[in-house]
């Protein structure tokens, strides 16, 4: 099969695409003819590698895809071939207390595709029954692929890490990206006001027309955690969603109204951030860390792409033979939404 690959961690250069043999599938897996892929940060890091991943190489990344199951394991009888099915990245054992209880994101040997094992940037890729949906006929092989990781895990960190009611003011960072275009609309469809920190005005116009109430560049206004306060007569926000990390670190701490909520589930920009902790404790302030989502809320946030409350952002679309355009154009930050890779 041909598949975009890299046989070392590095830069763009090092990607290449190469013919490889299919994966071979067991007795509750599907073999996916993939269809569409879709570009993560999480795909930069794993290219460009760090000494607390450890993969066999060569590897293949993504871990937003969607397709036509191709093959069906012996023992699997609620999919067949023909299918066109979604899948969840998230890998777990689906024996231990953890997931038991319905939370595999808490597993003790969660991985992902794309990450920890071959994802989806090739014609075939294999995934276990449990991880995958079927795709509805009106839904479309892009718009499944590009919301696959960024609603389930912009779902997890709104409803169930930030325990959102509907009184709450919402403030997404890195509002222009993948989970951040996705978070805006999470948040609005549980009716609640909803404030967007991003890099330009053309993102802006984009972002108040997902339905944020408030956009700020915060390029023009350096001091956006003031603004926040202006903009929230001197109340502050409730909840920070937040994949940036570092350099926003400080101001989204004193965004925050008495009794706040952070969560976050990235750190794009470093992981090093300081925290004021009198802040914390003087206003009762929680940081919150999210991962993926459980196999329930993954059923949930796509029920909500089925039913078109929540539209992913498609950027720009690219072929498989051109995955390192693709991958220039993520690192360059100018996107808006998700990338897509066309595979066959």
């Amino acid at each position: 099969m041909k598949a975009a690959i890299f046989r070392t961690h590095g830069p763009l250069d090092n990607l290449e695409i190469a013919e490889i043999d299919k994966p071979v599938i067991r007795d509750r897996e599907i073999l996916m003819k993939v269809k569409v892929a879709a570009l993560n940060r999480l795909d930069l890091w794993v290219r460009n590698g760090s000494p607390a991943l450890k993969i066999p190489l060569p590897h293949i990344g993504g871990s937003d895809f969607a397709g036509i199951i191709s093959e069906v394991g012996s023992k699997i009888t609620q999919f067949v071939v023909g299918d066109r099915v979604v899948a969840n990245a998230g890998l777990s054992c689906k024996n231990c207390d953890n997931c038991l209880r319905d939370e595999q994101s808490l597993c003790q040997s969660f991985k992902l595709l794309g990450e920890h094992e071959w994802g989806g940037l090739a014609q075939f890729v294999k995934v276990p029954e449990s991880n995958i949906i079927k795709i509805p006929d009106h839904i479309s092989f892009d718009t499944a692929a590009a919301a696959a990781l960024t609603s389930l895990t912009a779902y997890r960190m709104i409803k169930t890490q930030a325990r959102i009611r509907s009184t709450d003011n919402v403030l997404v960072i890195g509002a222009g990206g993948g989970i951040g275009t996705v978070a805006v609309q999470i948040a609005k469809c549980f009716g609640n006001k909803v404030f967007a920190l991003t890099s330009t005005d053309e993102k802006v116009k984009k972002l108040i027309d997902l339905g944020a109430d408030h956009v700020i560049n915060y390029r023009e206004i350096r001091d956006w955690d003031k603004e926040l306060w202006k903009l929230t007569d001197n109340n502050g926000v409730d909840i920070v969603v937040d994949s940036v990390g570092e350099v926003v670190w400080k101001k989204a701490l004193k965004s925050l109204a008495k009794g706040g909520r952070l969560v976050t589930c990235g750190a794009t920009t470093g992981i090093k951030a300081e925290t004021n902790i009198a802040l914390l404790f003087w206003k009762q302030l929680s940081i919150i860390g999210s991962t993926m989502a459980s196999d329930s809320e993954f059923r949930e946030a796509m029920s909500l792409v089925f039913d078109k409350i929540i539209v992913p952002v498609i950027d720009s679309k690219y072929p498989l033979e051109q995955i390192q355009d693709a991958h220039r154009r993520l690192e360059s930050g100018q996107h808006m939404g998700k990338i897509i890779i066309q595979i066959d």
